[in-house]
């Protein structure tokens, strides 16, 4: 019997993209779904894959693809929370539960870590196989386009959280790509005022839109002397590198005692002095992925729907795939989605 075929994005080889026919999936687990795919974001890391040499592991062969927002077609024999025609999103990273850092409620620095989109074939596909115990339900008032924010916007929650912003303090975003432009709308819900630091205009403009109060392009203006004019001098009270490469620049720009949340994950090596950080009290934390994320930021996304519809510029379909992915390297997008017909 001949396998049912579908069209996915693959990674099929260093530096290449194809959108080709693959085999349908079925079940191989009796603890899995099959989802019908809605929309598929695509991520800065699925570019970092496809650069040459790549800068993101993955494995050949695989269908990219991991902001995942769909509706279950089939599910496992094991499976007793879903059903068929459940819409769900997907936290696409799998931990296996066993390791030392699992055991140490550490499922984010797994030693066994896959990933749904990179390792495993994803959801650049009108059809992806997932665990049902990645799948989170969501409304179906939620347009696609906007559902499948639900991934990324889990990890700049996990990253909110650790930043402890309080109404009435100043928030700077260094970055205004979609995860800096995330910050600074859940800044803005939680009562601070956002600087925006970001030399494009066009992504500039987003960020007032999304709720910076402030935006300053660092090529044009000192951008250290704008914040301290916007702070009484005092320098911000919280501050998000969401480039992975501007230490530099937030322990500049934040405040004595004050917050710094590493988010970007860039190659740039940062030197500074220790001195300043324990003179100047700060706290710089990394965040990455996070854990038990994804319910509170499927909440924000079903009461704020609109306020996360500017992110996305740019709706295609699969074959549009190639052209979109270079509008994305040449900075002329925000979030791309890939929307499946049904």
């Amino acid at each position: 019997m001949t396998a049912e075929k579908m069209r996915g994005a693959v990674f099929t080889d260093i530096g290449e993209l194809v959108v080709k026919e693959r085999d349908v999936p079925v079940l191989e687990r009796q603890d899995e779904v099959i989802l019908d795919v809605q929309a598929c974001g695509i991520c800065g890391t699925d570019l970092h894959i496809l650069t040459d040499p790549p800068g993101q592991p993955a494995t050949l062969g695989v269908v990219l693809g991991h902001e995942i927002v769909g509706v279950v077609s089939e599910i496992g024999e094991d499976v007793v929370r879903l059903r068929p025609g459940d819409r769900v999103v997907v936290a696409p990273n799998i931990s296996c539960g066993q390791c030392v850092w699992c055991q140490r409620g550490l499922p984010n620095h797994c030693d066994h870590f896959t990933t749904i989109g990179i390792f495993r074939d994803g959801g650049l596909a009108s059809r992806v196989r997932v665990p049902a115990e990645n799948c989170f339900p969501i409304s179906r008032d939620v347009p696609s386009h906007i559902a499948a924010l639900a991934e990324p916007l889990s990890t700049v929650v996990n990253g909110v959280r650790l930043a402890q912003p309080f109404p009435g303090q100043s928030a700077v975003v260094i970055g205004a790509g979609p995860a800096g432009l995330m910050y600074a709308a859940l800044l803005r819900f939680a009562g601070t005022t956002v600087i925006v630091l970001e030399p494009s205009e066009e992504r500039a403009s987003l960020a007032t839109e999304m709720g910076a109060a402030h935006t300053i392009d660092p090529t044009r203006e000192d951008p250290v002397g704008a914040v301290r004019d916007l702070t009484d001098g005092l320098g911000a009270d919280v501050v998000i590198d969401a480039v992975g490469s501007q230490l530099p620049v937030a322990m500049q720009v934040v405040r004595m005692a004050g917050r710094i949340v590493l988010f970007g994950l860039g190659p740039a090596r940062s030197d500074f002095a220790q001195e300043d950080v324990t003179r100047n009290e700060l706290t710089l934390v990394g965040a990455f992925i996070g854990q038990a994320v994804f319910a509170d930021a499927i909440r924000l996304l079903e009461q704020h729907t609109e306020d996360f519809a500017p992110l996305v510029t740019h709706r295609v379909g699969i074959e549009e795939l190639p052209a979109a992915m270079e509008e994305m390297r040449a900075g002329r997008t925000e979030k791309v989605e890939i929307e499946f017909a049904r």
